[in-house]
């Protein structure tokens, strides 16, 4: 049993390759900047030859939290320039860029009624309901503060 065990590890070792399948690209920084302030704000950028660049700066706002901004770009393999600007603080992490989506709207227009029409319209939705429900023979269910209660006629 030793042996065979012995025997397949020895076939994955010599499956595997030797050599790693990428090239090894060293991308030159052509441009780096770090500043951290007495106050604990800091500033830091750095640009590098393959078309990245980066900025970024923030600030404390209390011990335990820090209002950040900045912004990065990259050049994409289709040949492309992409940047994002962003900030993130009390609001959270907020980034813009022209090949972000953008979110759709949560809140829609409500078109507006007058109050008498508002309770016609209920009456008549209460009485309409009311008969249906008392001519099948269910429990008609009116509203209370706790909430629902069922009521039969």
């Amino acid at each position: 049993m030793q042996l065979f065990f012995f025997a397949v590890v020895l076939a994955v070792a010599a499956a595997a390759p030797s050599e790693l399948s990428y090239e090894e690209e060293i991308v030159e920084i052509l441009r780096q900047n770090i500043d951290h302030n007495d106050d604990h704000s800091y500033q830091h950028s750095f640009e590098s030859e393959n078309g990245i660049s980066v900025s970024e700066s923030g600030q404390p706002e209390d011990d335990d939290s820090y209002s950040v901004s900045g912004q990065f770009s990259y050049t994409a393999p289709d040949g492309v320039t992409y940047t994002v600007v962003y900030s993130a603080g009390e609001q959270g992490f907020q980034a813009q860029g022209d090949h972000l989506p953008t979110p759709v709207p949560t809140q829609y227009p409500t078109p507006e009624v007058a109050d008498d029409e508002e309770e016609e319209g209920e009456q008549e939705e209460e009485e309409e309901g009311e008969e249906e429900s008392a001519a099948a023979g269910e429990p008609v269910y009116e509203r209370v503060i706790v909430g629902y209660r069922p009521r039969y006629n």
